[in-house]
């Protein structure tokens, strides 16, 4: 009886811990952080099934709930920090601008990815591209001529900070994408 008692009170710590993390999980508003504290659910979950007596039940958990699911998220979140920018494939921008474009979104940790489309600079169509489901996920701008367009205001407001901003608004206008009467 004293063995068990011994048992259930070492375990307690932990128990009383699975929620507190799982609340800290549910309210997290930073990607990274919900990472740490999943990690650390499985852990302790898997802590608890191991001294419980279910060494089997534990090694899923670690395997799966902490190992599989931390590598989801961190692809995941990797494809998160990405911002695509369509280009018209007529007229490229120049290695030079790329090379600005590069270090501003560097320094918001963004990795670009051009899209080069077929894109008609006089009417207003190239903006209903932004629009479409092909280019759902991550944030987007577009190159056309010498303005660069932002989808999104957030975005525009973070570029608005960097260091290279100036130099590269001397280059191109930059813009928010006008929106959809």
């Amino acid at each position: 009886m004293n063995e068990s008692l011994l048992s259930t009170a070492l375990l307690l710590p932990f128990e009383l811990l699975l929620p507190v993390l799982g609340i800290l999980l549910i309210q997290s508003e930073s990607p990274i952080n919900s990472l740490i504290y999943r990690s650390f659910l499985g852990s302790i979950a898997a802590l608890i099934y191991a001294l419980i007596g279910a060494p089997d039940v534990a090694l899923t958990e670690v395997m799966v709930g902490t190992l599989l699911s931390s590598l989801i998220y961190i692809v995941t979140i990797r494809s998160c920090y990405s911002i695509v920018i369509v280009v018209n494939q007529e007229s490229p921008p120049t290695e030079h601008l790329k090379n600005l474009l590069k270090s501003s979104f560097e320094e918001l940790h963004l990795r670009i990815t051009y899209l080069e489309e077929q894109i008609s600079e006089t009417d207003n169509s190239p903006f209903d591209l932004l629009l479409s489901s092909k280019l759902s996920g991550s944030p987007h701008a577009m190159l056309l001529g010498t303005t660069l367009y932002f989808e999104v205001n957030t975005l525009l407001e973070d570029f608005a900070e960097t260091q290279i901003y100036s130099e590269l608004s001397k280059l191109i206008d930059i813009k928010l994408t006008p929106s959809k009467s």
